[in-house]
């Protein structure tokens, strides 16, 4: 989802009187609630129409009178890797009269692309690193694309701002600089060893110095505890809080070392210098856009064949570039 803000960012450059409603999963509400450029943000929650907990058909058609309520003119619907029935579907529920979306995706049709006045043929077969914002960009028909800011964004409030630096201040026990660290993924192949990640924050704390922290979510407590259990230095975990509350204290880290997973792109999302880790996944298309971050991928794409010499040397560039004011 923080991969479609360029195409929000240029679509609110180009008709800044227009209102722009975003449709989104309660996974992707959260960071995407507040952003500067739109101004709405609508849950779209399955579990309300179907599921064991008290979800009901029956109250789906109310849901449709709501989004058409607001008389929208045009639905687009961004597609990058694979279409989505469900958001199709709405597209067409929704009642605006111009629906675009994907007819086929990298050649392979889209069985919903019926639903579309303006169907698109999405293919970026052939094209290097050509990233993810780009390619969401895509879907619109028009190349308005005037700005080069391919940057994504959290829009935080003074408020969740003034929480999330008094949080990072209190984890930090008053070092001056603050690095964060990731270890985790929701996929085995995306994770470089926790080893590794406890070895370089060893290094890290006595050479720059900086304080440690590291971030967890729901599927990292195995590699968490790798790290944990390998660490000499003192740490502190901020451990499966809310996205926001993480995002908030995250944005005023010295630099984060992630794997190739959410918090790097929650992170990126917050200006903080990103070094991010990957294997099978090509940074090309994923990798968080803008000068200020760096990413290795490893040998034959194995994450685990980044080498630790590489990591140090590059975390070390990133953090004297940050403190000199080099860093763009």
């Amino acid at each position: 989802m923080l991969c479609v803000v360029p195409l929000l960012r240029a679509l609110r450059l180009r008709y800044p009187n227009s209102w722009i409603s975003l449709l989104a999963s309660p996974v992707n509400y959260e960071p995407m609630v507040g952003n500067r450029y739109v101004d709405e943000v609508i849950m779209f929650d399955k579990r309300e129409f179907v599921g064991r907990e008290g979800g009901s058909l029956l109250h789906f058609p109310a849901y449709v009178r709501l989004l058409r309520k607001k008389t929208f003119d045009i639905a687009v619907v961004p597609s990058t890797v694979s279409a989505s029935f469900t958001s199709d579907l709405l597209s067409f529920l929704c009642g605006a009269r111009v629906r675009i979306g994907a007819r086929s995706i990298q050649g392979v049709p889209n069985p919903s692309a019926f639903f579309f006045t303006h169907p698109r043929d999405l293919d970026w077969r052939g094209l290097k690193d050509y990233h993810q914002v780009r390619r969401n960009m895509d879907i619109w028909p028009d190349r308005f694309i005037t700005d080069n800011d391919l940057t994504i964004e959290i829009t935080l409030t003074e408020d969740e701002l003034a929480k999330g630096k008094s949080f990072l201040q209190t984890m930090s026990h008053g070092a001056s600089r603050v690095i964060v660290y990731h270890p985790g993924a929701g996929k085995i192949p995306n994770r470089w060893p926790a080893d590794l990640f406890a070895r370089l924050a060893d290094e890290l704390a006595l050479s720059v110095p900086a304080a440690t922290v590291i971030t967890s979510g729901p599927m990292d407590e195995e590699p968490v505890r790798g790290m944990v259990g390998a660490l000499h230095t003192p740490f502190e975990v901020i451990k499966n809080q809310p996205i926001r509350e993480v995002a908030s204290a995250i944005r005023f880290a010295d630099l984060v070392v992630s794997n190739d997973t959410g918090i790097m792109h929650i992170a990126a999302a917050v200006g903080t210098p990103v070094l991010s880790l990957f294997g099978p996944t090509d940074p090309g298309e994923w990798a968080p856009t803008g000068e200020r971050h760096r990413y290795i991928r490893g040998e034959d794409q194995g994450i685990g064949k980044i080498p630790y010499e590489a990591v140090l040397r590059t975390a070390n560039e990133m953090l004297r570039m940050e403190h000199d004011g080099s860093m763009p």
